[in-house]
């Protein structure tokens, strides 16, 4: 690790991406005149809809794909000048990183530590919290999606980087995996700045601060803090309800005033978890409703929404 120069990790001024072909010179723009900073010991969602650039801007701000204008400051070294210096403070991790298949996953991990001059002892250290260092002999072609995606992290963890690119980590992991990964994130990497792409809004929840939300071209639309999007939310439970027969409004409302009919499904909106436990209540004693299915409000789709301008809660 390096002493920062700045007391941001990360400053971005003006960044521009675009995707050239031989056969379209002017090509896509994916990412449009970016301007942020983060703090040192950030931890940031990124979020927004598909094509908004998400993944592009980890990758270049992780030094795999030059900008194509724009000025960047990653631990106070220049993103194009310095980026060779950046790569060994920085790690990037996704269900694209890919190792050898007929190899162990020790074999794996001594691989990929010597090709990053990085220590086995964080990525061991890892498995053993994740509980999988009884897979270290077994050849990495007979995991699991949710093995694979273990590994992944524990690659990426091994350098021991100032900051931590985390792009669909917890993807394929099931309730238990993705809860030691989020608890071990917490407390073994808190002091780390941290930028999480993650469609799952429990993992943003658990572990970021800040919400940067791109629109559609590549803008930042706002960047806020997580308690601040969620005094924003209108409710933060939803219960999706399928009736026995068609529900006239009256009926509807005698369950709950807030409501949102589309089709044959009624969604509840709840502004608190005892209100939705009191909407539970009242379907199940009603005999109007076949079944129903109880969600935290999506924090991801609710910022991609707030960027459209598009909110129509019922509210």
């Amino acid at each position: 690790m390096i002493k920062i120069r700045s007391s941001y990790a990360i400053e971005v001024e003006n960044l521009k991406k675009i995707f050239r072909t031989p056969g379209d010179r002017e090509g896509t723009t994916i990412l449009s005149d970016v301007t942020f900073d983060l703090p040192a010991g950030s931890s940031v969602a990124v979020t927004g809809e598909n094509g908004s650039g998400k993944t592009t801007l980890l990758k270049v701000l992780a030094t795999l794909y030059l900008p194509d204008s724009g000025n960047c400051r990653i631990l106070g070294m220049d993103l194009v000048k310095e980026a060779r210096s950046i790569r060994e403070n920085v790690s990037f991790v996704s269900p694209g990183l890919d190792f050898q298949r007929k190899l162990t996953l020790n074999e794996n991990l001594t691989f990929f530590a010597k090709v990053q001059n990085s220590s086995l002892e964080n990525a061991y250290r890892f498995l053993e919290s994740m509980e999988l260092t009884f897979k270290l002999d077994d050849r990495t072609e007979t995991f699991s999606e949710g093995q694979k995606a273990i590994t992944r992290l524990a690659i990426g963890l091994m350098k021991d980087s100032d900051i931590l690119f985390l792009d669909e980590v917890t993807l394929g992991l099931d309730v238990n995996r993705k809860e030691q990964v989020i608890n071990y994130i917490k407390s073994e990497l808190n002091h780390k700045t941290i930028l999480i792409i993650d469609h799952d809004s429990t993992v943003i929840d658990r572990l970021c601060d800040t919400i940067l939300i791109l629109k559609s071209g590549g803008y930042v639309d706002r960047m806020l803090s997580i308690k601040e999007l969620l005094a924003t939310l209108p409710y933060s439970h939803e219960i999706t309800a399928v009736p026995i027969r068609i529900l006239n409004e009256r009926e509807i409302k005698q369950l709950w005033p807030h409501f949102t009919k589309t089709g044959g499904t009624i969604k509840f909106h709840a502004k608190t978890r005892s209100e939705a436990q009191i909407i539970n209540t009242r379907i199940l004693s009603s005999g109007f409703i076949s079944r129903a299915e109880t969600k935290i409000v999506d924090l991801n789709d609710y910022a991609i929404r707030i960027s459209q301008n598009s909110l129509n809660e019922g509210f």
